[in-house]
């Protein structure tokens, strides 16, 4: 057994000319509104309110001619943003069911502005229906126009611009857990060999464009709820010492114990250019374990030791690239607790 292990580590220590390996991993990251963990059921709310503003929508551009469409789109915008909004929940935010709510229409006089509602009607909402919060939709607008480009085919393009007002109502706690605003725009193109085939057969009509743009714009909002996971990759030293090396070995078997031991040795040798690789190492080590405080602990162990050298090396700027990414995982992990109630 011991003539083997001395056959590894000098494949090792032969190709330890590089000074980083890197490793590769998935993490949690924090959803942007976390939501409490002791909540078990939430209501999509859509307030309905209109403003004398809004009639501008039911106009779309041809080119530069104004067109009129009278049809009501309000009522489908919504409830598609309500179906892109519960299809695209993560498995940590499952419920039994997501009801939805459609106000009586409201008109709102003067300029366009989005008081909150009142908590009274907030607790009747979610009394009506069990619900712990509400997440509101208290406005969509989505506005459109048409570009027909005429050549040896017909192209045509298809603008589209919208914004979106959310609000998060907490009753319990008598807060608001995010107050938001989309505002965005896309486009689509499309061609046809003749003008009347582009017109009337290619490009997409208004009831398709409210649909599909609204089901994004649900999706999107979803997205800030829930956590995802990512691809996230460190850099870790793996030469200037034999036991540096020979880590990479114990880290390709998924063998992390090995190497933290390796590297506590040499954490405390009085090379400080050395000590300060072996604490850098430990730092992402103990990151990959979830232990914050002992990452944070030994970055700043690794600092110290480089800032005894009496001059930095190149190397030093991953030592600080690291630590703020460090910080912003820990930042990110202190938000998953207060997600999973930890």
């Amino acid at each position: 057994m011991k003539r083997i292990f001395t056959v590894v580590a000098s494949l090792f220590i032969l190709s330890s000319c590089q000074t980083f390996s890197l490793y590769s991993f998935q993490g949690l990251s924090a959803p942007e509104v976390v939501i409490p963990a002791d909540v078990k059921t939430i209501c999509f709310v859509d307030r309905n309110t209109s403003f004398k503003l809004d009639t501008v929508s039911q106009y779309y551009l041809l080119n530069n001619t104004v067109l009129k469409d009278t049809t009501d789109y309000t009522a489908s915008t919504a409830s598609n943003c309500y179906l892109g909004f519960i299809e695209n929940l993560s498995e940590y935010l499952l419920m039994d069911s997501i009801p939805f709510i459609r106000l009586d229409k409201k008109e709102m006089p003067g300029k366009r502005r989005y008081d909150p509602m009142k908590w009274e009607q907030v607790d009747s909402i979610c009394a009506s229906n069990g619900s712990d919060i509400l997440i509101c939709l208290e406005d969509i607008q989505l506005y459109n126009k048409y570009t027909i480009i005429e050549d040896v085919l017909h192209y045509g393009i298809t603008d589209v611009n919208y914004f979106a007002v959310w609000r998060i109502y907490d009753p319990l706690n008598k807060t608001h857990l995010n107050e938001k605003m989309q505002i965005d725009s896309l486009f689509t193109e499309v061609s046809a060999s003749s003008y009347n085939q582009l017109l009337i057969d290619k490009l997409p009509k208004r009831g398709e464009i409210f649909k599909d743009v609204s089901y994004q714009i649900g999706n999107q909002y979803a997205d800030l709820l829930a956590p995802k996971w990512i691809d996230i990759s460190r850099k870790y030293f793996a030469s200037g010492d034999d036991r540096l090396a020979i880590s990479k070995y114990y880290i390709n078997q998924e063998d992390w114990e090995t190497p933290i031991s390796l590297w506590t040795e040499i954490s405390n040798e009085d090379d400080n250019k050395l000590a300060g690789r072996a604490c850098f190492n430990l730092a992402v080590a103990y990151e990959l374990k979830g232990d914050f405080d002992q990452a944070n602990h030994w970055i700043r162990k690794s600092i110290f030791h480089y800032k005894k050298l009496k001059s930095l090396p190149s190397e030093f700027k991953l030592v600080e690239k690291y630590t703020l990414q460090l910080l912003e995982r820990t930042k990110n992990n202190k938000m998953l607790n207060l997600f999973f109630g930890e």
